[in-house]
């Protein structure tokens, strides 16, 4: 029995029981209370969010005295203040950057769609037209061959002519 125990416990000792257990994230959103004077004890005028954009006016101790676009001038602990620009603004500016390359991209890409399209077009227009050339450069030698055909009938139209009328006066001269 004891022995069992002993197997047990090792069992447990080795393989500790599975927990269950929830992934979760710190949330990166405070409010702060903007105060009429400097410290805990004043009232408070009224909160401000993560991300909003204030004006430090002047700093006193762990105090600063600040202005924002719609509330009036108020008192915040130095500590929540930063000069660098919030994650969530600079995550949103970044976002609206890759819509707007995104959007980029998607006109470039119908631009080189209509380019293809136009290219495919002129290299068949060069193509027609190295045909065109090449049967404008043979005319000139059909001209050629037309001329010399013509030239050729016309020569033999002519020696016919010749040759008649010269074979009539020696018909009528061999006539009796």
């Amino acid at each position: 029995m004891k022995k069992y125990l002993f197997l047990v416990l090792i069992t447990l000792l080795l393989f500790p029981p599975l927990t269950y257990s929830e992934t979760s994230y710190v949330l990166d959103k405070i409010i702060i209370t903007v105060r009429s004077q400097p410290g805990l004890d004043y009232k408070i005028l009224y909160r401000l969010g993560s991300d909003e954009k204030i004006d430090v006016l002047r700093t006193e101790g762990s105090w600063s005295l600040i202005s924002s676009k719609d509330n009036p001038t108020g008192w915040v602990m130095t500590r929540f203040l930063t000069k660098e620009t919030p994650k969530a603004i600079k995550i949103a500016a970044l976002e609206k950057r890759v819509t707007t390359q995104a959007e980029k991209i998607e006109a470039l890409e119908k631009e080189r769609t209509t380019l293809k399209q136009g290219k495919a077009e002129l290299a068949e227009a060069v193509s027609n037209l190295t045909i065109d050339n090449q049967n404008l450069k043979e005319e000139p030698y059909r001209v050629i061959m037309l001329l010399a055909g013509s030239g050729i009938f016309l020569m033999g139209c002519i020696v016919t002519l010749i040759l008649q009328k010269t074979g009539r006066k020696k018909r009528n001269k061999l006539s009796f």
